[in-house]
């Protein structure tokens, strides 16, 4: 087999292949004999049919089965000699099948660009100092204080006859919601909270009843919020109790674990909090780093790489949307508009990793299978997991190969920012929308859950 490249853009090439007849001939011929045995031919028993009467009416077929079969059977070997990649399927341009001489034929197909990254030292990278978001720390405070509640019975002795925001009832439920006939047994319904509701308002109804109420049967009827349809249903109302907040004072502190003093809780939640804004401050610089690298270096990219990318996108969303038990259209968007939206995106992050790995090759920047084991084993002990187990997980989903790409990426970052020229300093008010323009996540704390189906996104990068 001969074959010949041509590059016809940056990112398609084409190949013109020349296959010597002495090794199409024996195909030709076995499927001819094949389909003699079983063409039906008015006035010839089966299997009788002249060869030649065989070739000419069904040898234009045969011709084109044989030729798409060599094709696909030889394209992969014909570009590796020439050392390309393709990124899709070979769309034939042309071919010539005569009997006796060289099968030939012409294909065209998209590869990666070839890049030469220039200018990727000593990049100007501004990097905001970390601050601590206060709301954050109050959050993280009224987190805590909501794990440290109890749920008490309420005492003989109280001196309130009514529920308050805050108890919670147990109760059956059995009536209709509208036409529809609605049946609940042991709900736990939170007076002054709408969340988790089995019936919208059911909260809000159940607000007035008095503690006596318990052990009795009531007759509630109400109009859920933006409802038309009335619901009525009878409650068993089998238990109320009520919830005990703590107060946030020093034993608060101290009934965390993590702290002595409300002072000391403070300061040590503020910390984390500045922590985690100092890396996200430097996921933004490395997004400006990589912004910067990509305007001084300019290259086309295969559509098919971004179509992928925009594809492994939607499915994700997909995903998402269909774990809250929602389509895309419930959820009130249209794959075409999805996709619209998540190309200029797509295109970012395909164009960020080609740039990027040319990079890490050029350097020969590596991830080592010790590497992987490492990073497998700091996950396992974050999550409280066998690492083995962990392993075995993240290789049956893939995931193994998408954290060592990460991985690599991080080295390759993490060598970029060495080399640039970082200066600290805050946003600019008119310059923070522009800092977040581009959604390419460089976080590779791993946090996320690896069981996937993808997820990309991780990155979601197509790394092969």
């Amino acid at each position: 087999m001969q074959s010949e490249l041509e590059r016809i853009s940056a990112v398609e090439c084409r190949v013109r292949v020349a296959i010597p007849w002495i090794d199409v001939s024996p195909r030709w011929e076995a499927k001819l004999r094949d389909l003699r045995k079983r063409a039906n031919v008015p006035g010839f028993r089966r299997g009788k049919v002249p060869p030649k009467i065989v070739e000419r009416m069904f040898g234009k077929g045969v011709r084109e089965e044989l030729a798409r079969d060599i094709v696909n059977e030889t394209f992969q070997d014909a570009v590796a000699k020439h050392e390309k990649t393709p990124l899709t399927v070979p769309v034939r341009e042309s071919w010539t099948f005569r009997k006796g001489q060289p099968f030939t034929y012409v294909v065209r197909f998209e590869v990666p660009p070839e890049l030469e990254p220039k200018d990727y030292e000593g990049v100007p990278v501004r990097r905001r100092p970390s601050v601590v978001d206060e709301a954050k720390v109050e959050q993280m405070i009224e987190s805590k204080r909501d794990e440290l509640t109890e749920v008490r019975p309420i005492p003989e002795d109280s001196d309130r006859a009514q529920t308050r925001d805050g108890d919670i009832w147990t109760l059956d439920l059995d009536g209709t919601f509208g036409a529809a006939p609605v049946s609940y047994k042991d709900v736990r319904v939170t007076i002054g909270s709408s969340e988790n509701e089995v019936i919208p308002g059911l909260a809000a109804a159940l607000a007035e009843l008095p503690l006596e109420a318990v052990g009795s049967v009531r007759e509630l009827s109400w109009t859920p919020p933006n409802q038309e349809q009335v619901v009525t249903v009878k409650a068993g109302l089998r238990d109320v109790r009520e919830t005990f907040k703590p107060e946030l004072d020093d034993e608060f502190a101290r009934d965390t674990g993590d702290a002595e003093s409300m002072d000391e809780l403070r300061s040590k939640y503020e910390a984390e909090v500045r922590e985690e804004d100092g890396r996200q401050a430097e996921r933004e610089a490395r997004t400006r780093l990589v912004n910067t690298l990509l305007e001084r270096n300019e290259f086309e990219v295969a559509p098919s790489m971004v179509n992928r990318e925009v594809s492994a996108q939607v499915d994700m969303y997909k995903r998402q949307f269909a774990q809250q038990g929602l389509t895309l259209a419930q959820a009130g968007m249209s794959e075409r508009d999805l996709v619209q939206q998540l190309r200029p995106r797509a295109n970012f992050q395909v164009r960020a990793f080609l740039l990027l790995d040319a990079i890490g090759k050029k350097h020969e920047i590596v991830v080592s299978d010790e590497d992987v084991e490492k990073e497998v084993a700091r996950m396992a002990e974050e999550r409280g997991q066998n690492a083995d187990r962990l392993r075995a997980s993240l290789e049956s989903n893939n995931q193994l190969i998408l954290l060592r790409a990460q991985l690599r990426e991080e080295r390759i970052l993490d060598f970029l920012m060495e080399k640039a020229e970082i200066t600290e300093a805050p946003d600019p008010e008119h310059d923070h929308d522009h800092d977040h323009d581009h959604d390419h996540d460089h976080d590779h704390d791993h946090d996320h859950d690896h069981d996937h189906d993808h997820d990309h996104d991780h990155h979601g990068h197509d790394h092969g």
